[in-house]
C-alpha cells in the first residue's frame, strides 16, 4: 500500500469505531501483525479480527470519539491514534467502562500494520475494577 492510502483506509476504520464495530480492514494488517494491550500480547492478523468480532458480543451501547489521529515523521510510518471510549456492558448491572484509549500503528516494509500497540490513559487495574461496577442509572447516554 501506499503511505496515502494506508493513511485513509485506516482514518476509515476509525469512523466505523472498528473497535466496537467489528468492521476492520484487515488487509491493512501483516499477517503476523504484533498485537499488543496492557493485558496481553499476541500475534496474527486473524485472532485480531476474530476478537474484534467478538467484543461487539458484550458491549450493549458505545460511544466513542476520535481525540487525535497523527502521522508522525518517524521511520517506518507510524500512526498515533487517541479515542475517547465509552461501553456498556450486557451484564445485569450494566457496568460502564471509559477511559482515553490510544493506539500506535507502525507500518512495515510492505505498507501494512506491523505493529498494534494498544495503551489505556488509566491504571489497567483501575480499567478492569470497572467491570464490577454498578453502571449509571439509565445506563451509558450516548450522543446522537
Amino acid at each position: 500500500l501506499d503511505v496515502g492510502e494506508a493513511v485513509e483506509r485506516l482514518r476509515k476504520d476509525y469512523e466505523r469505531a472498528y473497535f466496537i464495530s467489528g468492521e476492520v480492514d484487515a488487509d491493512l494488517y501483516e499477517e503476523d501483525c504484533l498485537f499488543a494491550d496492557p493485558f496481553a500480547s499476541f500475534r496474527g492478523r486473524d485472532r485480531f479480527v476474530n476478537n474484534l468480532s467478538n467484543l461487539g458480543l458484550f458491549v450493549s451501547k458505545s460511544d466513542c470519539r476520535l481525540i487525535s489521529f497523527e502521522t508522525t515523521n518517524e521511520s517506518p510510518l507510524t500512526i498515533k491514534t487517541r479515542v475517547m471510549v465509552k461501553l456498556q456492558l450486557k451484564l445485569p448491572w450494566q457496568p460502564v467502562l471509559a477511559w482515553p484509549w490510544g493506539v500506535e500503528h507502525v507500518y512495515g516494509k510492505e505498507g501494512r500494520i506491523a505493529e498494534h500497540i494498544e495503551s489505556w490513559e488509566i491504571d489497567a487495574w483501575e480499567g478492569v475494577m470497572q467491570v464490577f461496577r454498578k453502571g449509571p442509572r439509565g445506563g451509558l447516554s450516548t450522543r446522537e
